[in-house]
C-alpha cells in the first residue's frame, strides 16, 4: 500500500480551525493543481491508507455516478418514486440501510424498521429539522407528501421541457421545503437529491451542469489556489435557464478556478466534471488535513450503513448486474 504524501510544505496560520494559507503556498500553482489530480488519480484504487480506511469520509468513487444508489434507481420509472426514494436517502443523509428497507419492502415495513434501528446516518453534516420533528416519522411522511407534490417537475421534462441544471433543480426543492415544510435551511439534503437525480436520470437533470459547494469544497480549493478562501463570499443567481450567474468578483473567481480544474488536461475526470471537481475537492481538503494533523476522522460507522456489502470503493467492480424494476409500496 502506498500512501500520497505532501512533501516540503510548511507551518500555516489558522483563523479559529482553518488555515489562512495553503500548506502548499510555497509550490507553484501548477504544482498544487498537479498534486491534486495526483490525489484523483489515485482516488478509486484505495491504495493510499486514509482512502482505504476511512470510507465513510471518502465515500464515493471518482466519477459520482458509480454509486450504486445509480443503478438501483434506474430501475425506478415512476417520476413520484424517483423523488420519493431520494428525498428519503438524501434526507437520511445517505443510509443504505434505510434506502434498501424502503426499495424492498415500502413503507409500513420501514417504519416498523425504525423501532429497532437507525433511521439515518450520524457522521455527516448535521441536517436542522424544524424544531418539534420526530425525524423517525417525518424522513417517510415527508418525503412522501414532498415527493407527490412535486412529482410535476420531472413529469414537466418528460413532456418535452428543457432537464434542469443541478443547482436549478436544488433551489427549486429548497424553496418548496422552506415554504411547505417549515425548514429554514434545507439546502444540504436538497443539493444531494439533485445530485442522484442528475446522476441517475441525466435526461431530467443536467449532471454536467454546475453543483455550488459547501464548505469542504472551498476549503479544497483554498489549498490548490491559496489565497483568499472564497468560502461565503461568493453571490451569485440561477437565472431562468438554470445558469449559474456570478453576482460578485469573488464569484467570478470561483467559476474561473472551476474552469481551470475542469478544463485542465491533468483531470482524470471524463464526465460530470464540475460536479466531480466539487465532491473531490472537498475529499482533498479532508486528506491533506488529517495527513497535516489538523482534521480527525470520525469513529466509523458500519460499511453497510452506507454502501451493500458486495460494492467495493476501489473501481474493480460494477456492483450489479440486472435489477428487477420495482413499484414501491407505499
Amino acid at each position: 500500500m502506498s500512501d500520497l504524501i505532501y512533501p516540503n510544505t510548511c507551518e500555516v496560520e489558522f483563523k479559529g480551525k482553518k488555515p489562512r494559507r495553503s500548506w502548499m503556498k510555497d509550490w507553484t500553482e501548477d504544482q498544487r493543481i498537479e498534486k491534486f489530480f495526483e490525489f484523483c488519480k489515485v482516488f478509486d484504487d484505495r491504495q493510499d491508507s486514509l482512502l482505504n480506511q476511512e470510507y465513510q469520509i471518502f465515500s464515493h468513487r471518482l466519477h459520482w455516478h458509480e454509486h450504486p444508489y445509480c443503478q438501483y434507481m434506474q430501475s425506478i420509472t415512476d417520476n413520484e418514486q424517483r423523488m420519493f426514494l431520494t428525498l428519503v436517502f438524501s434526507f437520511t443523509n445517505e443510509h443504505w440501510g434505510t434506502f434498501m428497507k424502503l426499495y424492498n419492502e415500502g413503507v409500513d415495513a420501514t417504519r416498523e424498521h425504525f423501532v429497532d434501528n437507525r433511521h439515518a446516518r450520524n457522521d455527516l453534516f448535521q441536517i436542522y429539522y424544524p424544531k418539534g420533528t420526530n425525524v423517525k416519522e417525518w424522513v417517510l411522511d415527508g418525503p412522501r407528501r414532498a415527493a407527490r407534490d412535486l412529482k410535476y417537475l420531472l413529469d414537466d421534462v418528460e413532456a418535452g421541457s428543457r432537464p434542469y441544471t443541478m443547482m436549478e433543480f436544488a433551489k427549486k426543492l429548497e424553496a418548496y421545503f422552506k415554504e411547505h415544510q417549515n425548514f429554514r435551511s434545507p439546502l444540504y439534503p436538497c443539493k444531494n437529491t439533485a445530485r442522484y437525480v442528475a446522476m441517475s436520470y441525466p435526461h431530467l437533470v443536467d449532471p454536467e451542469s454546475i453543483l455550488f459547494g459547501g464548505t469542504g469544497h472551498f476549503d479544497g480549493l483554498h489549498q490548490i489556489f491559496d489565497g483568499d478562501n472564497l468560502n461565503g463570499k461568493v453571490k451569485y443567481s440561477i437565472n431562468e435557464s438554470g445558469e449559474f450567474i456570478p453576482e460578485n468578483k469573488k464569484a467570478e473567481e470561483w467559476l474561473r478556478q472551476m474552469r481551470i480544474l475542469v478544463e485542465h488536461p491533468s483531470n482524470p475526470m471524463t464526465s460530470q466534471k464540475y460536479l466531480n471537481v466539487e465532491d473531490k475537492t472537498c475529499f482533498f481538503w479532508k486528506h491533506i488535513a488529517i495527513s497535516h494533523g489538523e482534521k480527525r476522522p470520525t469513529k466509523n460507522i458500519p460499511y453497510t450503513w452506507i454502501f451493500p456489502s458486495t460494492f467495493s470503493l476501489a473501481n474493480n467492480n460494477s456492483f450489479l448486474g440486472g435489477i428487477e424494476q420495482r413499484q414501491l409500496m407505499y
